[in-house]
């Protein structure tokens, strides 16, 4: 964090500042974007990945 805020202009903070649930976040977010791939909704836009449009990113694969 330190490291960080002194590569960037402004304050850094985390999302436990946020009240977030820090130690389930990236499971949170996986399963954000697994819904919307099976209800067939964009995951992955030009804005934030540079697809040539926004897409339904990723593959189910039944067990």
């Amino acid at each position: 964090m330190r490291w960080l805020s002194q590569l960037v202009d402004g304050q850094v903070t985390t999302g436990a500042d946020y009240g977030w649930n820090v130690d389930a976040l990236e499971a949170q977010a996986f399963g954000f974007l697994a819904v919307r791939h099976l209800r067939g909704l964009a995951n992955s836009f030009p804005s934030t990945t540079g697809a040539s449009q926004p897409i339904v990113g990723g593959v189910l694969h039944q067990p």
